[in-house]
C-alpha cells in the first residue's frame, strides 16, 4: 500500500501588491556583515510599519538589494507612512529608523534608496555618506511627554512603555517595575510623563526622541476652558501664598508617583486607594 503523501503545512503569504527594493551602494552580498544586515532590516521594518504584512523576499546580487513584499492590505498604509517620513512627518519610530539607517549608511560609507519595483524612481532618499556630520550631540536633559498609555510590559528591569501623542506612537519610553505596575492602571488614559530623556538633531534641524525614562507622571484630566473657568470661580475665599506654593508641587505629580506632593495632614494614598484625580 503507498503511503498518503502528507499534506503541506507550509502557511500560504496574501498576494502582493507592491514590492520594496532597498539598495545599498557599498556592498554585494558576499561583503555586508551579517550583524550590519540585522540592524539595516530591523530599522527598515520601523520604516515601513505593519510587520504582519511586510516580507523579505530576499537578497539581490550585485549591489545589495533588499527585496520587500508588500501584502494588498497593506500597501496604501505602508506607501502612506513611507511618503511621510520623507517629508521629515509621520511617527517617531519610523522618523527615528531613518536617522539610525542614515547614521549607518555613513559609518559604512554608503547610501542608499528605497524604490518600488513597479514603478522604479526612488521613493525614499538616505544620503548616508553624504549626509553631513551631525552638528548637535545627543541632548540629555528632563522633560515631560504628553499622551496616552497604549501599551506597559515587557522583561528585564527596563520596561517599555509605549505612548500615543499627537497621532503619533512613541515607543523609545521605559521605566523601571514598580512605576510600570502603576502606570499600568492609566491604560488608554491621558497621561503627564516626567523623567529624564535624550533628543537628537539631524542636519535639518528636525528633533528625534531616542530614549525617555520614566521618573513620575500624573493623570491628566480631560477638562474643557469654560469648565476649568467655571471651577474656579466656583472656589471660595482668597488665595494664600501657601496655596499657590500648593500648586507648584501638585504640578509635579504626587509623591507615590515620583512627584514631592503629599496632601496636608496625611501621607499619600496607596495605589490600592488611589484616585485618578489629584
Amino acid at each position: 500500500m503507498t503511503p498518503a503523501t502528507p499534506k503541506s503545512t507550509k502557511r500560504r503569504r496574501a498576494p502582493s501588491a507592491a514590492e520594496y527594493w532597498f539598495k545599498i551602494d557599498a556592498f554585494t552580498p558576499d561583503t555586508l556583515p551579517m550583524a550590519r544586515l540585522a540592524q539595516y532590516l530591523a530599522r527598515l521594518a520601523d520604516i515601513l510599519g505593519e510587520p504582519k504584512h511586510v516580507h523579505l523576499l530576499g537578497i539581490e546580487d550585485g549591489s545589495v538589494e533588499l527585496v520587500h513584499a508588500i501584502d494588498a492590505a497593506a500597501a496604501t498604509k505602508v506607501r502612506a507612512r513611507v511618503d511621510a517620513v520623507g517629508k521629515g512627518r509621520g511617527p517617531r519610530d519610523a522618523q527615528a529608523a531613518y536617522l539610525s539607517v542614515n547614521e549607518y549608511l555613513r559609518e559604512d560609507g554608503a547610501r542608499a534608496v528605497l524604490r518600488e519595483r513597479t514603478t522604479g524612481p526612488g521613493i525614499l532618499e538616505f544620503p548616508g555618506r553624504e549626509h553631513a556630520e551631525e552638528a548637535f550631540p545627543l541632548v540629555n536633559q528632563p522633560g515631560h511627554i504628553f499622551g496616552i498609555v497604549v501599551r506597559v510590559g515587557g522583561t528585564g528591569d527596563r520596561i517599555p512603555v509605549l505612548i500615543e501623542s499627537e497621532g503619533s506612537r512613541i515607543s523609545g519610553c521605559h521605566t523601571d517595575r514598580e512605576m510600570a505596575k502603576t502606570l499600568a492602571r492609566y491604560l488608554f488614559e491621558h497621561v503627564r510623563l516626567k523623567g529624564k530623556g535624550s533628543w537628537l538633531r539631524d542636519a535639518e534641524g528636525r528633533w528625534s526622541l531616542n530614549r525617555f525614562r520614566i521618573e513620575g507622571f500624573e493623570p491628566v484630566a480631560r477638562t474643557s476652558v469654560a469648565e476649568a473657568l467655571d471651577e474656579r470661580r466656583a472656589a471660595a475665599g482668597d488665595w494664600t501664598e501657601e496655596d499657590y506654593r500648593d500648586v507648584e508641587r501638585i504640578r509635579g505629580g504626587r509623591a507615590d508617583n515620583g512627584g514631592d506632593w503629599t496632601p496636608r495632614g496625611g501621607l499619600c494614598p496607596t495605589p490600592d486607594n488611589a484616585s485618578n484625580t489629584l
